[in-house]
């Protein structure tokens, strides 16, 4: 009788980049990808390679997304990575890449890193927690493999028109790219402060009206904690009854005093999730 292979899938989320001179100051994270970082404002991550090695770099949010910046030209100079290779980045959670170097020749090689700092591997390890799974999303989208951006299908073609007459710069608005924490046990979602100006607050608490596209509402609970403005109460009702989950994009409008519409995309356009950063 044979015996039975078990086999553990890796489901972490990885995005792919040629190297070449246009990404050897400073590397987009592809926009898509995005909805895999659970952090509302991101300004550090760590990178490590399989050979060991650690190095600590500085994002930057700009108005096409987010880019890896200081300390990506001192990574990709310690492993002499070379114009045409091809990396792999891997999400561990907590803004820690792995990240994969391949040669020309489609072989992969093991980076060569540098010494490090005894104080810096310190601090980069300290309090790390081993990065939970990422589920599985079965969406499947067309691939430029030039430069890891996405073909827009039918399904995106329609969201895309959909966004576009949603958005008007004549309503106060503000986009989400929902992240765990918006979606489960905690449950609450930060409002962004030059939007709360919008709103007409008592105190420190208020309570505000969100529909969905079919008219149904919800209140949900609007409060002022230690600088900052979140939907709370009422807000995981919200979630569950409109079946809402990590990755989808809220467009929030507001229509009336204190009463805003929440129009959801499952599979959302480039450029919104550029908006949601």
């Amino acid at each position: 009788m044979m015996e039975k292979t078990s086999f553990k899938i890796d489901r972490r989320a990885i995005f792919f980049k040629i190297f070449n001179p246009t990404v050897k100051s400073e590397l987009r994270i592809p926009a898509h990808f995005l909805r895999h970082i659970s952090e509302d404002s991101p300004d550090k991550a760590t990178l490590r390679c399989l050979s060991g090695g650690i190095w600590n770099v500085k994002l930057h949010i700009d108005e096409d997304g987010l880019l890896i910046h200081q300390g990506w030209e001192k990574f990709h100079k310690d492993n002499h990575i070379e114009d045409g290779e091809f990396l792999v980045f891997r999400y561990d959670r907590a803004l820690q890449f792995t990240v994969r170097i391949f040669n020309k020749n489609g072989l992969e090689r093991e980076a060569k890193s540098t010494t490090m700092d005894k104080n810096q591997k310190a601090d980069t390890f300290k309090n790390q927690k081993r990065p939970p799974k990422y589920p599985y999303n079965p969406k499947q989208t067309h691939v430029d493999v030039e430069n890891g951006t996405e073909h827009e299908t039918p399904r995106k073609k329609v969201a895309v028109e959909k966004a576009k007459v949603l958005l008007t710069p004549d309503i106060p608005q503000f986009v989400k790219c929902l992240k765990s924490y918006n979606v489960n046990k905690s449950c609450f979602i930060y409002v962004p402060k030059s939007f709360c100006e919008q709103l007409s607050e008592s105190a420190n608490k208020t309570t505000v009206i969100l529909s969905n596209s079919e008219g149904k509402k919800w209140k949900v609970n609007f409060v002022l904690q230690k600088g900052y403005h979140a939907f709370c109460g009422g807000w995981k009702q919200f979630v569950k009854d409109n079946k809402l989950k990590e990755g989808d994009v809220c467009v929030f409008q507001l229509v009336n005093t204190n009463e805003l519409k929440v129009s959801v995309f499952d599979n959302p356009p480039e450029y919104l999730l550029k908006l949601a950063v």
